[in-house]
């Protein structure tokens, strides 16, 4: 073994303590997280009025109506949009249809500022051939035993939206929220967008497929 390779070895070997170090550090920082969270999950239970339960189910619910307009808008263009692509006399190769819906504060809220979007937070949905067993219009009971909501709201469906609103979060612009969040709640807007894809050749002048692409 030269010396060069043995101090590469020592290095690897110091690095790997390291991040042995590190992996321990955040198990331990995730598990004080993950008791945090338990905490405030069981409080739900007692810091809500009987007011604020009824608006978290009625949100629930225009939450439920707006997964199905939502499921059946993209039903409906994936439908049509699908035909096009099978059509050979049609250039259209393929087509995306996303939604973002914007979850906005209120005017009377302490946070909301007149010169910014309001933005509490954002969900990015593809509504391209949604399946139906799982996610957006799914029709399934989302609610998890150990979530100890508040009496009422733990008697009632949580659609998917709801659930993933409380549960999931995907970066900066689409955090999860809390129960009290979703009181915050004043509107929601849905942006839809259909994108339609062809690729034309220079060449030929002609509309042309992609690889394995079969029409």
């Amino acid at each position: 073994m030269t010396p060069k390779q043995r101090d590469l070895i020592a290095d690897l070997h110091m690095k790997i303590c390291r991040m042995d170090i590190y992996y321990h550090l955040l198990q331990r920082k995730m598990n004080e997280l993950s008791e945090s969270i338990d905490n405030t999950v069981i409080m739900d239970k007692h810091e809500f009025t009987v007011d604020e339960i009824n608006r978290l189910i009625s949100f629930n619910q225009r939450l439920t109506e707006l997964e199905l307009y939502l499921y059946d808008l993209g039903y409906k263009e994936s439908t049509q949009l699908a035909a096009r692509v099978s059509d050979p006399d049609d250039p259209l190769d393929d087509y995306e249809i996303e939604t973002t819906l914007y979850f906005i504060l209120g005017e009377d809220d302490p946070d909301f500022d007149e010169d910014e979007d309001n933005f509490l937070t954002q969900r990015h949905i593809s509504l391209k051939r949604i399946d139906r067993e799982y996610g957006l219009g799914d029709e399934v009971d989302h609610r998890e035993p150990y979530r100890n909501f508040p009496e009422g709201l733990k008697e009632v469906r949580n659609c998917w939206l709801f659930y993933d609103l409380y549960t999931n979060s995907r970066g900066l612009e689409q955090p999860s929220i809390t129960l009290r969040d979703c009181l915050r709640v004043d509107s929601i807007w849905a942006d839809v967008a259909v994108h339609h894809q062809a690729t034309l050749d220079i060449k030929t002048g002609k509309w042309i497929q992609p690889t394995g692409v079969q029409k």
